[in-house]
């Protein structure tokens, strides 16, 4: 495990106006977590296909995208996200004049991937799988820090729990460990600090990523002068088992 700074990060592809990069995963070291960061030029299209072994997350950053799912393709705006269980044929269409930014994540590593042709679809979101951020409303998880649940057992997840935690000034996530999975981490926007093993100080910028092991030490506070915002993706459901820790 390591902090990798965006700036220190290799694109794994850039081609035909879709960048990838692998942030999680067993290109970094991780056993049972892959997180990808892709960047979707407009007029491009991630073709449909599926999964067949596992269940797939995604989380529009920011851009639009018109999203197929199953027989539905509807508009996926900024921090939307998205479950495509495993089997269900999903892909993505830029149709916008801006370039978006798309965070994947599978609860395993290397999974399988099928083409899925002529695939028919109509318009309409799905009434299950789909998470519309302005229909959605954030609760307290500890003083100062609010959060989305996106993702997890509510959505039909198998495997997967996806949230995003806004941190106030000042606000501080009790450190942890979580005794059976890996956990993922992703500063979203702003800056935090983030503690690991015997470090209690290790300070996160947009776009920075880590993932504590399995009974690793870790946590997130925010002791700067503005919001700083987290993703925490875990491989289990929701809520995923924890150790609370000095």
């Amino acid at each position: 495990m390591a902090i990798h700074k965006k700036e220190n990060l290799i694109a794994d592809t850039n081609e035909n106006g879709i960048k990838k990069t692998s942030l999680s995963g067993p290109e970094r070291g991780d056993k049972m977590i892959t997180v990808k960061e892709i960047f979707i030029d407009p007029g491009v299209e991630i073709p449909v296909h599926l999964h067949p072994d596992v269940e797939e997350t995604q989380f529009l950053i920011n851009g639009e995208l018109t999203a197929i799912l199953g027989d539905n393709e509807f508009i996926m705006k900024s921090r939307d996200c998205m479950l495509a269980p495993a089997g269900m044929p999903h892909g993505f269409k830029n149709n916008s004049n801006n370039t978006a930014r798309l965070l994947v994540m599978f609860p395993k590593i290397n999974p399988q991937r099928e083409a899925v042709e002529n695939h028919k679809t109509s318009p309409g979101i799905p009434e299950k799988y789909v998470s519309i951020r302005e229909k959605m409303e954030p609760f307290e998880f500890a003083p100062g820090i609010m959060r989305y649940d996106m993702v997890g057992d509510f959505s039909g997840a198998k495997s997967s729990y996806f949230s995003e935690l806004n941190f106030s000034p000042g606000s501080d996530a009790p450190n942890h460990y979580h005794p059976h999975h890996e956990e993922s981490m992703y500063c979203l926007e702003g800056k935090l600090n983030a503690v690991y093993l015997e470090e209690n100080n290790i300070e996160l910028n947009e776009g920075d990523m880590f993932t504590a092991e399995v009974e690793a030490r870790h946590g997130c506070n925010n002791p700067f002068d503005s919001k700083g915002t987290l993703l925490a993706i875990h491989c289990v459901l929701n809520p995923p088992p924890r150790v609370e820790c000095d």
